[in-house]
C-alpha cells in the first residue's frame, strides 16, 4: 500500500514539473528618428549691387570689387560696394542655381533701352571649410578659378562633389563670396565669358540710363 502511495505521489510531482512554465511579460517602447530637412541660404552682405559710371576711365576700364586678376579669392582688398557674401546650411547635398530673371538689363528711364548681361561678371570664392574641386563643384567659374559673366536664370552655379565629397554642412563649411564687376572685359576661361569690348567702345554705344535686373538664387536638395 505504501509503495502504491509513493508511486502515485511521484507521478503527481512529475506531471507538475512537466507542466510548469517560466513567467514572462513583454512591453514595447516605440522609437522613431525624424530627419527634418534643413535647407537655407542667407545673404549676409551685398544684397544690392549698383555700379555707377561717372568718368571716361570707368567706361574704359570698368568697375570691380576686386582689382586682382580673375579667380582671386582674396577679398581683403576688395571694394565692399561690389561684394556679396552668403552662407548655406543644408542637412543634405545641395545645388544652387542662379541667374538674371531677364535676358538683358532693362532701362528704368526707358524700358526699350537694354544692356547685355555679359557686361557684368563675378568671381566666386569659398570662405568656408568646404573647398572647390572636392566638396563643391562650380562649372560657370571653373571651380572658382575664372570670372563668369552673368547669365539668365537658371544656371547651376554650385553643386556637390558627389560620393565621399558631400557639400552638406553648416554655415562654417558653406560660406561664399561673390565679387562683382562691370565693364572690365575679363573674358577668362569660364564657359560664360564677359564681354571683351569695353562699354566705351561698344557699337552702338549704350544709351545713358539706369539698367537693372534681379539676380535670382534657388537652393535645392539633390
Amino acid at each position: 500500500m505504501k509503495k502504491l502511495t509513493y508511486l502515485v505521489a511521484g507521478l503527481v510531482l512529475g506531471c507538475t514539473a512537466v507542466n510548469a512554465q517560466a513567467v514572462r511579460d513583454r512591453n514595447v517602447i516605440p522609437v522613431a528618428v525624424n530627419l527634418n530637412q534643413v535647407l537655407r541660404m542667407s545673404i549676409t552682405n551685398g544684397g544690392n549691387i549698383e555700379f555707377t559710371f561717372n568718368s571716361i576711365d570707368d567706361y574704359r576700364d570698368g568697375l570691380s570689387g576686386d582689382q586682382a586678376t580673375s579667380g582671386s579669392a582674396n577679398t581683403v582688398a576688395s571694394n565692399p560696394m561690389y561684394v556679396s557674401n552668403f552662407t548655406i546650411a543644408s542637412s543634405t547635398e545641395w545645388e544652387l542655381s542662379y541667374g538674371s530673371e531677364q535676358a538683358t538689363f532693362v532701362g528704368t528711364d526707358n524700358v526699350a533701352n537694354t544692356l547685355l548681361l555679359d557686361n557684368v561678371g563675378f568671381g566666386l570664392a569659398t570662405t568656408g571649410t568646404h573647398a572647390f574641386g572636392t566638396e563643391i563643384l562650380s562649372v560657370p567659374t571653373t571651380n572658382g578659378a575664372d570670372i563668369s559673366a552673368l547669365e539668365a536664370f537658371p544656371v547651376v552655379l554650385m553643386t556637390s562633389g558627389g560620393v565621399g565629397n558631400s557639400n552638406a554642412g553648416d554655415v562654417t563649411e558653406n560660406a561664399f563670396t561673390m565679387t562683382w564687376r562691370a565693364g572690365t572685359t575679363e573674358a577668362g576661361a569660364a564657359p560664360a565669358q564677359m564681354n571683351t569690348i569695353s562699354i566705351l567702345n561698344q557699337v552702338p554705344s549704350p544709351t545713358p540710363d539706369r539698367y537693372v535686373t534681379n539676380v535670382l538664387f534657388e537652393l535645392a536638395a539633390i
